[in-house]
């Protein structure tokens, strides 16, 4: 039973509420052990990101290798990466397949709207680090700035999932999450099947960090043995939890707490898929993360 390591790769948020710092949370609450390479460093609080710093390719390169000089690591999970040259560095590491498959959450923009992302960086992301990718997570602004399909129904999920399809990664996961509506549904698609996950709707304020949180929990329940549509079914209902129970911490955005006593069970009643071992998360995760693993998000999933 060894233990499962992971590596974020992102920016810092000082603030705690996204980011690497997220990642780190979701990581350690789920019985990962995380391991990090800044991209960059930002000015952020819970009312959004006032300003960013990208740090060189480089740097990056060389806080990565010192990680791979002395550990093996099981995946990685990407954030905010910032430049083309940083997209560029990390595709090429995940392209020699030296790291585990690779979770990619496509930060373009910030919580209160400010991109993140050149245009040129955006088509390195398709061309270079996509198509050596596992996963890809895009909320629908994302999904739309990455395909050019506007998407204002669940109609439109499919053709944009087709299109990031295209570029070589293995399974799309489109989040529906800023549709109206009661329900908040998600396409994952793997070029042959489409899996539809839907919850209620939970009527809170803006908490941030959620797609952050969403990708790393994808992560590591994957790290964990689950199949791609049990991790994202799992993730669905850790991040439901998360912000159904989030706080005011500051003056702007609530905040997602990642104590072992802040989250409850899942979303519904339907049955548990996974083997023992995947249960109990290699013995690491806490008891409340079990919860989860045991537990499904949606209160209907059809796969077709």
């Amino acid at each position: 039973m060894g233990i499962k390591k992971v590596l974020a790769i992102g920016g810092s948020d000082p603030s705690g509420g996204a980011g690497i710092q997220a990642d780190i949370k979701t990581f350690v609450e789920l019985g990962i052990y995380p391991y990090t390479a800044l991209s960059a460093v930002t000015v952020q609080n819970s009312r959004g990101v006032s300003s960013y710093e990208i740090l060189t390719a480089k740097l990056l390169h060389d806080q990565i290798a010192s990680l791979l000089a002395e550990t093996d690591i099981h995946a990685v999970k990407t954030g905010m990466l910032g430049s083309s040259e940083n997209m560029i560095e990390v595709g090429n590491l995940i392209a020699q397949k030296a790291i585990g498959f690779t979770v990619i959450d496509p930060v373009l923009r910030a919580n209160n709207g400010k991109s993140l992302v050149s245009e040129a960086s955006l088509a390195v992301l398709k061309k270079r680090l996509l198509p050596h990718s596992f996963m890809v997570t895009p909320n629908l602004s994302e999904a739309s700035c990455l395909t050019g399909v506007t998407i204002v129904s669940e109609h439109d999920f499919l053709k944009a999932a087709k299109i990031l399809k295209d570029t070589g990664v293995a399974w799309v996961l489109i989040k529906g999450g800023h549709l109206e509506g009661t329900m908040a549904v998600d396409l994952l698609y793997d070029g042959e099947h489409e899996y539809y996950f839907e919850a209620k709707r939970v009527r809170r304020e803006n908490v941030r960090g959620t797609g952050c949180m969403m990708a790393s929990a994808i992560c590591a329940y994957l790290v964990h043995g689950l199949e791609p549509d049990e991790a994202v079914d799992k993730a669905k209902a850790y991040v439901y939890n998360k912000i159904n129970k989030a706080v005011l911490l500051g003056k702007g955005s609530l905040q997602a707490l990642h104590f072992a006593n802040s989250t409850s069970n899942s979303t519904s009643n339907n049955t548990n898929r996974g083997t023992d071992e995947q249960k109990t998360a290699e013995g690491y995760a806490t008891t409340e993360a079990h919860k989860f693993i045991e537990g499904d998000a949606c209160e209907n999933r059809v796969d077709q």
